[in-house]
């Protein structure tokens, strides 16, 4: 079982680079030191459309930088559990943080679905990154036995 848990985690460290590495071309993107040409490849997927429109920014901070700061705390969150692996509040955070993150990606691709009609594909992978790291930290707290409160509810 912990050589599971080691494997989930050190997942969850690829995953948490991979988003931060996104994030991190979006931000440069939206702050206009990279093309974003990569991206842009018609009026449906369109990085330009989506990462310097008007839902581009949250309460005044940089969609893409709320991702880095995110994505930040996935990463430094995962290399602490690697170190303390029987930490189960830390499984606990991470799980916060991953479902705050994943809602989060949850509304913004119902803005590129609904109202922008169009799609980064940048932003496309960090939303996967995320979908895969909930997927993850779900699992391991399950093996860790976190959701044990929920038997009461659902078995008789």
């Amino acid at each position: 079982m912990l050589s599971m848990m080691k494997k989930l985690t050190h997942w969850m460290v690829g995953l948490a680079m991979v988003g931060l590495a996104l994030s991190t071309y979006s931000f440069l993107h939206n702050r206009g030191f990279v093309s974003g040409s990569i991206c842009t490849i018609n009026a449906t997927i369109n990085c330009d459309i989506v990462n310097k429109g008007p839902f581009s920014e949250f309460f005044g901070v940089p969609v893409a930088l709320i991702g880095i700061i995110g994505y930040l705390f996935l990463l430094i969150g995962s290399l602490l559990k690697i170190k303390t692996p029987n930490d189960r509040s830390l499984t606990l955070f991470l799980f916060g943080i991953a479902c705050a993150g994943f809602g989060f990606s949850l509304y913004l691709t119902s803005i590129e679905a609904t109202i922008l009609h169009a799609w980064c594909l940048i932003c496309v992978l960090s939303q996967l990154a995320m979908l895969g790291f909930i997927v993850l930290i779900t699992k391991l707290a399950h093996e860790e036995n976190h959701f044990s409160f929920l038997k009461k509810f659902f078995l008789p």
